[in-house]
């Protein structure tokens, strides 16, 4: 396997060339901007080149490849990262996510598959890749990005990073109140954590309570159990179509048998998770060379309640003293 260093230049250029096209119309669908990429020139990365280039806030997509990082920059200043991309809302972290997922799959040699992809801003792209602990080895690609206007902005993609954990904490270097841009910052004032690891909100209450409840947003201030449980790898499956069929019919099937469905072939496909639960629908894409699937629409889970009935001390007994009435009879309840 290539190493994930300067000496990858090359893979680089023919990946980007490769899957320009396709990342160019995710680029679209994210921030509905039309652009041509092309790759520019490349070399061996240079925190003092690079300095007054990336001092500025920008647009960060980085991929994480084992314990390397890639990371593709966006500055502020080519005017084509749009305002909602700072505080974006649940529509657009899913946004940023996808077309992370979809310039990880266009932009990045297949070699160096990304095993975890992240978009989100950040105030200082330099001192967010020194944070990411750029090597002494490490490589630069920049990309011409053509606007609708006809005028020509670079963007960059830049590797390897030792501690891409680390690239996306705040400058400050707090480790109080570090979070995701992007994100609402935590208050220090957060609820302690029991040896369980769980928030113990026991001593907060009233508007501390809610106020903490709210707050307490960054995956990285979850218990431990509950970051375990976000790891834990489902099965997605895209349906095309389902159908019943008798035993004799599926016994009589051979090579060159054609089963008919109802679904006609214009229209979504089904997201399954888990082989069992329907959890939206989509339509069948091309990412370069692979498969895959754009979603349309996200079924809400089903919200179960129960009906809690508040009784005074006492009451409950008094009910089950009653006597119940079968007929005419009135009979003594043995529950």
């Amino acid at each position: 396997m290539s190493e994930l260093n300067i000496k990858a230049l090359n893979s680089f250029i023919e990946s980007v060339t490769v899957g320009a096209e396709e990342a160019a119309s995710a680029f679209q669908r994210t921030f509905d901007i039309a652009v041509k990429i092309t790759a520019g020139s490349g070399g061996g990365y240079s925190v003092g080149e690079f300095s007054s280039k990336l001092r500025g806030g920008g647009l960060a997509v980085l991929f994480m490849f084992g314990g390397s990082g890639i990371t593709v920059l966006i500055p502020d200043s080519t005017g084509l990262v749009p305002a909602w991309c700072s505080n974006p809302d649940a529509t657009g972290k899913s946004k940023l996510s996808t077309f992370a997922q979809e310039w990880g799959m266009n932009l990045v040699p297949e070699i160096f598959s990304p095993d975890d992809y992240k978009a989100a801003m950040i105030h200082n792209m330099e001192r967010a890749i020194i944070r990411g602990g750029i090597d002494l080895s490490a490589g630069y690609l920049d990309l011409n990005l053509t606007k609708p206007d006809g005028n020509v902005v670079k963007i960059y993609i830049v590797w390897a990073l030792d501690s891409p954990s680390e690239f996306f904490k705040e400058e400050t270097g707090s480790t109080d109140s570090e979070t995701i841009p992007g994100l609402p910052k935590l208050d220090s004032n957060k609820p302690p954590l029991l040896d369980n690891g769980v928030p113990n909100f026991e001593s907060f209450g009233g508007s501390e309570f809610s106020e903490a409840v709210d707050k307490h947003r960054a995956i990285d201030d979850l218990p431990g159990y509950s970051r375990s449980l976000l790891k834990i790898k489902v099965p997605v499956a895209a349906v095309l179509a389902t159908a019943r069929k008798p035993i004799k019919s599926i016994l009589e099937l051979g090579v060159g048998s054609v089963i008919q469905f109802d679904k006609s072939c214009d229209e979504l496909l089904d997201v399954e998770v888990g082989q069992k639960i329907t959890i939206g629908s989509a339509e069948a894409v091309k990412v370069g060379d692979k498969f895959g699937f754009r979603i349309h629409t996200m079924v809400l889970p089903n919200e179960r309640f129960r009906t809690v009935e508040i009784r005074k001390e006492g009451e409950y007994r008094m009910k089950n003293d009653t006597p119940q009435i079968i007929g005419k009879t009135p009979v003594k309840s043995f529950s």
